[in-house]
């Protein structure tokens, strides 16, 4: 097995370890690991819902929302007199 060195932990961060692993009764270095664990053992965070619409149209059929087509004659600005 390994070591692997922590610099420059924040107190805090530390006092929060040291008193979960006291709480489940188990060393600083082995809470350290089940919280490593832990954390790179879920999931990654689903697509955003947006990039999956995207994702859902093929190429030749997506369009550019940002330019809009007008057929019409444009048409003279009112008069109010």
């Amino acid at each position: 097995m390994s070591d692997l060195l922590i610099r420059n932990i924040k107190p805090q961060l530390k006092r929060r370890l040291s008193e979960r692993a006291r709480k489940h009764g188990q060393s600083l270095s082995d809470e350290a690991q089940e919280v490593m664990e832990r954390g790179l053992s879920v999931a990654p965070a689903p697509e955003k819902l947006g990039t999956f619409l995207f994702s859902l149209t093929e190429d030749r059929h997506r369009g550019n929302d940002l330019i809009f087509e007008r057929n019409d004659v444009a048409s003279p600005p009112p008069d109010f007199d």
